[in-house]
């Protein structure tokens, strides 16, 4: 990665930016359902192979800063919400996350299932990812 950091450098122009967006190392992927204004938790995914490849973006970008290719001009976290209208459309939501994709945790499908079977009507699944914003100035 921290070739593909460089190489990107080299086509920005002097003050230009490069922004690295990617999950949030220690905040998981939430379901929750949520209707009439209340949210109700169920679980938080899992990914445990991901973490590897975290680790690894974050010390990229930590290298690039370190041998002056870029400045680190901030850092933000965010949060990103997408809303499911029933839990049949949880699968493929999961299949559009690039691998490896997170899992849902010992009995955490079948806790959604439950608490979607007592939702009221108008309810719908929220998926909330957190993530990390990094933006790094060319020198």
């Amino acid at each position: 990665m921290v070739h593909a950091l460089r190489r990107a450098g080299r086509y920005l122009r002097r003050g230009g930016m490069l922004i690295s967006i990617r999950p949030h190392r220690t905040w998981r992927p939430a379901i929750a359902i949520v209707a009439g204004g209340r949210r109700l938790p169920v679980t938080t995914l899992l990914n445990p192979t991901f973490e590897v490849n975290l680790e690894a973006a974050d010390l990229a970008l930590e290298r690039v800063v370190d041998e002056g290719s870029f400045a680190l001009a901030g850092v933000r976290s965010a949060r990103f919400r997408s809303y499911l209208d029933r839990p049949s459309q949880m699968r493929t939501y999961l299949e559009l996350i690039n691998p490896p994709r997170p899992r849902f945790p010992r009995g955490g499908r079948a806790r959604l299932d439950a608490m979607w079977d007592s939702a009221p009507r108008g309810a719908r699944i929220e998926v909330m990812e957190s993530l990390v914003v990094n933006a790094l100035r060319r020198r």
